[in-house]
C-alpha cells in the first residue's frame, strides 16, 4: 500500500534493484554483447554533454565490468539517448523531465521508476522483463507495452491510465491506480493481487474481486462503488470504502471477519483506519 511505498523507497534505492546483490547471476555472467565499450565515467561525460542541467549526481553500478543499474532520480535528464545499448536490469528516472523511452528499447530491465516525469507510452518497454514498475504522477496513457511482463508490483498513480488488459497475464501482487481514469479492472481476474488500492478511480461494479483468489487488502474510497455484495466470502483482512456511497451490502462488509482494518481513507491525503468494532459501531444495526 501508498505507506508502504514511502517507506520502502529510501531502502530499495539503496539495495534492490541498485545494488550487486539484487543483479541476475544468469545476467551477470553475460558478455557485453551490444554494449557499448564505456566505462562509468564516460557515460556520465556523455549524459553530461547531452543534458546540459545534468551535474554527474547519478550512479551507475557495475557488475564484472558491466554496467547494470543507474539512478538518476530528479537528475533534469531530457536526453537518456547515451543509456543506449546498457544492459540495465535497474533504472531510475524519477523527477526527470523525459518524455520518450525509445533509447531502453531491448534492455533488459526489471525494475523501472519513472514517477514524476513526462512519459505518455510505454510501447518501447516490450522487451523488458519488468517485476516493479513505478509510474507516479506521470502522463502515462496505457499500459500497452507491458504485455506478457512477469510484474508483480505496479504503482500507477495519478495517471491517465484508463484500462489494465496489458496486465492479464502479469504476476501482478500489489497494485496502485488511485486518481487515475479507470472504470474496468475486470482484465486484473484470476491474477496473484494481494493489495489493489483504487481510491478516486471511475470503477463502479465490485465484481471483480470474486475473481481475485487471494486478495487481501481492498481499497476503493472515493469510486463510485455502492454495492458491497460481492464481498461475501472473502478472505480480506483491510477494507477501506466510503460508507456514504453505499447502497447495498453493508450488512456483507460486516460479516467480514477476517478483517482486522477498516476505514474510509488510507493514501497520502490521510488515514483513518481503525478496528472493526471501532468502525462499526458508528454504524448501528
Amino acid at each position: 500500500d501508498k505507506k508502504e511505498l514511502a517507506g520502502k523507497l529510501k531502502e530499495e534505492r539503496e539495495k534492490s534493484p541498485f545494488s550487486k546483490d539484487s543483479v541476475s547471476p544468469v545476467q551477470s555472467e553475460k558478455k557485453p554483447g551490444n554494449q557499448p565499450f564505456f566505462g562509468t565515467q564516460q557515460i556520465q561525460e556523455i549524459l553530461s554533454r547531452a543534458n546540459p542541467e545534468y551535474r554527474g549526481q547519478g550512479k551507475l553500478h557495475e557488475e564484472n565490468g558491466v554496467v547494470v543499474a543507474a539512478e538518476f532520480p530528479n537528475c533534469s535528464l531530457r536526453d537518456i539517448s547515451p543509456l543506449r545499448g546498457l544492459q540495465l536490469q535497474g533504472l531510475d528516472l524519477s523527477g526527470n523531465p523525459v518524455r520518450e523511452l525509445r533509447h531502453l528499447k531491448g534492455m533488459p530491465l526489471r525494475t523501472l521508476f519513472l514517477e514524476n516525469t513526462r512519459v505518455v507510452s510505454l510501447r518501447e518497454l516490450n522487451e523488458a522483463s519488468l517485476v516493479e514498475l513505478r509510474l507516479n504522477n506521470s502522463p502515462v496513457e496505457s499500459l500497452d507495452g507491458l504485455e506478457g511482463q512477469p510484474l508483480e508490483n505496479l504503482y500507477a498513480v495519478n495517471t491517465r491510465i484508463t484500462e489494465v488488459t496489458a496486465l492479464s497475464a502479469s504476476n501482478l501482487r500489489q497494485l496502485w491506480l488511485s486518481e487515475s481514469p479507470v472504470s474496468d479492472v475486470s482484465g486484473l481476474a484470476g491474477l496473484p493481487l494481494v493489495s489493489l488500492t483504487l481510491h478516486r478511480t471511475l470503477v463502479e461494479d465490485l465484481s471483480f474481486v470474486r475473481k481475485l483468489p487471494v486478495l487481501q487488502r481492498l481499497h476503493i474510497g472515493e469510486t463510485l462503488i455502492s454495492d458491497l455484495s460481492p464481498l461475501e466470502g472473502m478472505n480480506l483482512t483491510r477494507l477501506v470504502f466510503s460508507p456514504e456511497q453505499i447502497k447495498k451490502g453493508m450488512r456483507i462488509a460486516r460479516g467480514l471477519y477476517g478483517i482486522t482494518e477498516i476505514g474510509s481513507s488510507f493514501d497520502d491525503r490521510g488515514r483513518n483506519l481503525t478496528t472493526p468494532e471501532e468502525f462499526w459501531a458508528q454504524f448501528p444495526k
